[in-house]
């Protein structure tokens, strides 16, 4: 199916905002930096997300779904603007998370889980080796009640969610154009890779020019990342008929910002979160996009991008994910060893 015929379910604002950052471009002192805020898309707290939900969402609706399941991490962005979409939508939803133990529900309701609960969804907590299982007899069970349940993979990170991403950078070139400037790099997280395989489908089928950088929210190895990314930038490319060549070069991957882990803290990432406040009264969360951020201060620090360079970062949003950690962020800011790394609501934990 054409790119322009999908169905689409309006949820996000857009265009969201292409803003210049000139004391982070000041403090770093080599490449012009700009952010495009994908914090502002308007569903729930915001972020990359909705612009995926809305392919996904449209899909859904079109066969008649009335039940949305889907998976991820305890304090997952993707679960509340999912949620979100489809209280939206009328339609019931189970989040599957995972956590330490089954049936986890941390000592306070915090951060993404505070919000999963206002919404008033269903949530199971399972670990990690039982999210599969339990995926599939939850279909299983919400078939044999009547329902139509739709299953979406985490992070939507399939070619229908990866068109969310084509489409922002359609969006990401006209706005370049309106504003006189030709980006060089886009630096952003990548976690389940549809985000990254979007943009790089966009970038490659509307010769944006653009050379898309992506910062691995865990530290696993670079190959499987990328294969992952193309994937499902060549599955893009084949079902909305997009017609560009990919090469290897064209998706970059950096493993060592994740911090030992997906959500782990580490010294690097509340230097970001603290620098992108200090610098520029802008607040991201310390699992996604602190990790492109301190990837994009470690690039700029080593020259890797440098005065020539025009760089766009993509804020994927998940601000709410800030207040969990807490102490590791006061203990930064008051120039302390940070009291923990794992989070206690991770897997990792036990």
């Amino acid at each position: 199916m054409k790119f322009s015929a999908l169905p689409r379910a309006r949820l996000a604002s857009l265009p969201t905002p292409l803003q210049y950052l000139p004391n982070l471009t000041k403090k770093l002192g080599g490449p012009r930096i700009w952010v495009k805020r994908d914090d502002l898309t308007g569903l729930a707290f915001g972020g990359n997300k909705a612009r995926k939900l809305e392919y996904l969402m449209g899909d859904a609706l079109e066969k008649k779904a009335d039940y949305i399941v889907t998976h991820a991490g305890f304090h997952s962005n993707w679960c509340t603007q999912t949620a979100a979409a489809a209280v939206k939508l009328g339609m019931k939803i189970r989040l599957i998370k995972t956590g330490p133990s089954k049936g986890y529900d941390g000592e306070s309701w915090d951060g993404n889980h505070l919000l999963h609960r206002l919404m008033g969804v269903e949530v199971l907590v399972v670990r990690p080796e039982d999210t599969r299982p339990t995926i599939d007899a939850s279909m299983k069970e919400l078939k044999d009640k009547g329902y139509n349940p739709y299953y979406m993979p985490v992070g939507g990170s399939i070619a229908l969610g990866a068109a969310g991403y084509i489409n922002a950078m359609l969006e990401l070139t006209y706005q370049q154009a309106d504003q006189g400037i030709q980006f060089s790099h886009l630096v952003h997280a990548t976690g389940s890779g549809g985000t990254q395989a979007g943009l790089v489908a966009g970038a490659k089928a509307f010769n944006a020019g653009i050379k898309v950088i992506g910062a691995m929210t865990s530290p696993n190895e670079k190959e499987a990342q990328a294969n992952k990314v193309k994937e499902i930038t060549l599955d893009s490319k084949k079902q909305f008929e997009l017609d560009f060549s990919l090469l290897d070069d064209d998706v970059v991957v950096y493993n060592e910002y994740a911090g030992g882990g997906y959500g782990f803290m580490s010294e690097g990432k509340a230097e970001a979160v603290k620098m992108l406040a200090d610098t520029e009264g802008m607040m991201i969360d310390p699992v996604y996009t602190a990790v492109a951020a301190a990837c994009l201060i470690d690039l700029a620090r080593k020259k890797k991008l440098t005065k020539k360079d025009n760089v766009v970062f993509l804020h994927t949003g998940g601000v709410a994910a800030l207040f969990p950690y807490r102490e590791p962020l006061k203990a930064y800011v008051q120039g302390k060893s940070l009291p923990w790394t794992i989070p206690k609501w991770s897997p990792q934990s036990q």
